[in-house]
């Protein structure tokens, strides 16, 4: 709140500013009209001269304002300002001007990078060697695509030796194409207002616009694991869910993400592996955000201890944060067990691949991407809120109270996860039999107070999806009150539980 001589007080909020002739007591509306600041929104400071109360000046994310009446009417500062004319962004934070300089931001500035074109190079690679004149270009290892100003579309595999053209799709010239590094059947190209995509290497485009509002696209960006393409256009930046891994459906579902942004055409988008979605846009520079697919605070975690522990084939998960409709891992689907606006659980198949993934989880309110690690054999006890295990007595089949001593001698048996693959095999998303459930295929591990404790047996739960029953016999000599139970799996320990023991009672 910047005060002022003449007795009149003036304020900045975030979307207007605003001015009080009595201390505050009542405020009007300085830059406000049909509900919308006249001067753009997003105010940062405000000042008024000491030599003329009447002389206030804002800036917001539009520039800088000035105003000679106390507000009546405005003038924009920024004609003179120095702007950053970004055409493409080479990387997040290095940039190609219209006049063809690279700059990068670097300690505050924006400073001129010795950084070369890699896209322009290889135009003029493959022009030396093949004679294509290509637009645009877009290599992952090998692969190359390449687009003409005529709107023809051509694909090498080895590395631009040989070309294969495909065939014509559309007129216009191809401005931008995208390919996906890990799967380079997949790419998009940008023609005129048009987005096309392959699925096979660019035998063949489909044409995947759909319900895009009709402008220019100048910039794609995509995450092939989440289904989601982002696109830099004449009526600035938009994001839809699109699948890349087969010809699914056209993009219907477009939505703006220039909430926010000043209203400019956008020129490039860029999606970093941070997580960081940055766009130009014209006149006004450079934006980052985070990436709306992946910003949203959401948690792959075991599903029986809710930690960050690697899961294993038939394992069961939890995403934390979302109403869960599908889990995918390329073209593995994770079956949903059960769903809520909290969290929702999902089955590892068993015949998920092992390594680092990225699970591609479809939501009621967007599509996220979320990294999991699945080994295989990553043992977790089922604890509740408390933390308290949950054990059966293998005699009734009932959950044991935790306050109640097990006996030296007795055998219980533990609900786990993480157990990996069975024998016989038994199918994802079902629930194991009753009678003569599959067993573990691996050796299970189980220890109370670091001493092995014999494990009778370990298969799935009857009667459960994603669960595993390991049924442990407790050693006739134990420490008499609390215990650490663990179980181990090819060197993978599970969760350290408590047990209490009771050595004086030992069954006869």
């Amino acid at each position: 709140m910047i005060p002022a001589s003449s007795g009149r007080v003036y304020a900045a909020a975030r979307d207007n500013v605003y001015g009080s002739d009595d201390n505050g007591k009542t405020w009007f509306n300085l830059t406000g009209y049909n509900g919308r600041s006249i001067v753009g929104e997003g105010f940062t400071s405000i000042a008024v001269s000491t030599a003329n109360p009447q002389e206030i000046a804002a800036s917001n994310q539009f520039g800088i304002w000035r105003s000679l009446d106390g507000g009546m009417s405005w003038r924009g500062l920024n004609d003179e300002l120095p702007n950053l004319p970004a055409r493409r962004l080479l990387s997040g934070r290095i940039v190609e001007l219209a006049d063809s300089t690279v700059v990068r931001f670097e300690s505050g500035a924006w400073v001129p990078a010795n950084v070369a074109d890699q896209e322009a190079g290889l135009r003029e690679s493959i022009a030396r060697r093949s004679g294509w004149q290509f637009a645009s270009v877009a290599a992952a290892g090998a692969s190359i695509y390449g687009g003409t100003a005529d709107g023809r579309l051509a694909m090498s595999r080895d590395g631009g030796a040989t070309w294969s053209e495909a065939p014509r799709a559309i007129s216009a010239g191809i401005s931008r194409i995208w390919v996906d590094v890990t799967r380079p059947e997949s790419a998009l190209a940008a023609s005129g207002a048009r987005l096309l995509r392959t699925v096979n290497g660019g035998l063949f485009w489909d044409d995947v616009t759909g319900a895009l509002p009709p402008a220019a696209i100048h910039g794609i960006a995509a995450d092939r694991s989440g289904n989601v393409v982002y696109l830099a256009t004449d009526r600035g930046v938009f994001a839809g869910n699109l699948s890349l891994d087969d010809a699914g459906p056209a993009g219907s579902n477009w939505r703006s993400l220039s909430a926010g942004l000043p209203a400019a055409p956008a020129w490039d988008v860029r999606l970093s592996g941070d997580n960081r979605l940055t766009v130009a846009l014209d006149g006004y520079g450079i934006y980052e955000s985070a990436a709306p697919h992946r910003s949203r605070n959401i948690r792959v975690v075991n599903g029986a201890d809710l930690s960050d522990r690697a899961a294993a084939p038939g394992s069961v998960i939890s995403v934390l944060g979302a109403n869960v409709r599908q889990g995918l891992a390329g073209a593995t689907t994770y079956p949903v067990l059960a769903a809520s606006d909290q969290s929702s659980q999902l089955q590892v198949p068993f015949e998920a691949s092992t390594g680092a993934i990225q699970l591609a989880i479809e939501a009621g309110d967007g599509r996220w991407t979320a990294p999991l690690t699945v080994k295989d054999a990553s043992p977790a006890i089922f604890v509740d809120a408390d933390g308290a295990p949950l054990i059966l007595d293998s005699a009734s089949g009932l959950v044991l109270d935790p306050s109640i001593a097990v006996r030296a001698g007795s055998t219980v048996q533990v609900l786990a996860t993480g157990l990996g693959k069975v024998t016989p095999d038994w199918p994802t998303g079902t629930p194991a039999p009753l009678d003569s459930p599959p067993t573990v295929r691996a050796a299970v591990g189980a220890f109370i107070d670091g001493s092995p404790a014999r494990v009778v047996r370990a298969t799935l739960a009857p009667g459960y999806v994603g669960y595993y029953l390991v049924e442990i016999e407790i050693p006739a000599i134990v420490n008499q009150g609390i215990g650490e139970l663990r179980l181990v799996m090819n060197g993978e320990e599970s969760n350290r539980v408590r047990i209490y023991l009771d050595a004086d009672r030992a069954v006869q």
